[in-house]
């Protein structure tokens, strides 16, 4: 079974592709079930006020129409990527409270109002100081908020750093990142692996092959692949590759969910 639960389409600031063209983009790339996980940044960049997903009964409605539509080719979940922002979290449980979802990906997008895809963020720090902020914010979210079903690209601060790539960058802050794993295995839930990674310069999913490994030593078992696409060229990117990895590093189930309830499948 082949899934992507990281997809982004029209909904989303920083996409402007097409559901139903990313249906088709998914089953030509042999997919089974996909996951669109639009963004929902209750404070993100300026650039982008406004164009996060407002209207999510509409959201869901149009999802819908194609679940019908796609019925019996290809399954098809309502989700979003939520970011993880320390002084917005009530308003996200209130969010998610009121709308029926199938999936929830926290993901850390800013850290005090600046974007970790922007220059500001890297500028007056070293590398260390950049990842260890960057994970400790995760783990101070996610100790205070539970709406979620995983964390997505663990180490998205790798995708934008200007520092050059060093194969040891993912061993940076391992006691925090262990204390996020264990927080999450904790609390009944998930990472996923994110396969933009591999177009990163590092060539690498997001997070590294041995913080997979290091995931499942912990217990963790919850995980799901999902491509991070905003165009349908990379719908279903390196999902098969991912899943025999996976396979090799010892899972034998990926998760997929329903009504924010899991359901493994194997792999």
């Amino acid at each position: 079974m082949l899934i992507d639960y990281h997809l982004h389409s029209q909904f989303s600031c920083d996409s402007h592709t097409n559901m139903d063209a990313i249906c088709q983009a998914a089953l030509k790339a042999g997919l089974t079930e996909i996951a669109f996980t639009d963004h929902m940044d209750l404070t993100w960049p300026h650039q982008y006020e406004n164009h996060y997903v407002h209207d999510l009964d509409n959201y869901i409605h149009t999802i819908a129409i194609f679940q019908e539509k796609y019925a019996g080719r290809l399954t098809i979940r309502a989700g979003l990527e939520i970011g993880l922002e320390k002084h917005r979290l009530s308003e996200y449980e209130k969010i998610l409270k009121k709308h029926p979802l199938d999936f929830v990906i926290g993901s850390v997008h800013e850290i005090g109002g600046v974007a970790v895809s922007q220059k500001a963020f890297f500028q007056g720090k070293t590398k260390v100081q950049v990842y260890r902020q960057y994970y400790s914010t995760m783990l101070d979210c996610i100790r205070q908020f539970d709406n979620f079903d995983v964390v997505g690209h663990l180490d998205y601060c790798k995708r934008y750093a200007p520092f050059a790539y060093e194969p040891g960058d993912h061993l940076i802050a391992m006691d925090l990142i262990t204390e996020i794993l264990n927080e999450l295995i904790k609390r009944g839930k998930g990472i996923e692996v994110n396969t933009s990674g591999y177009r990163h310069s590092s060539a690498m999913c997001l997070p590294h092959f041995d913080i997979l490994r290091h995931y499942r030593q912990l217990g963790g078992t919850r995980i799901t692949i999902g491509s991070d696409s905003h165009r349908t060229e990379h719908v279903g990117y390196k999902a098969a590759e991912t899943a025999n990895v996976l396979k090799a590093l010892g899972y034998t189930r990926i998760s997929t969910f329903a009504q924010r309830r899991e359901v493994p499948v194997e792999i």
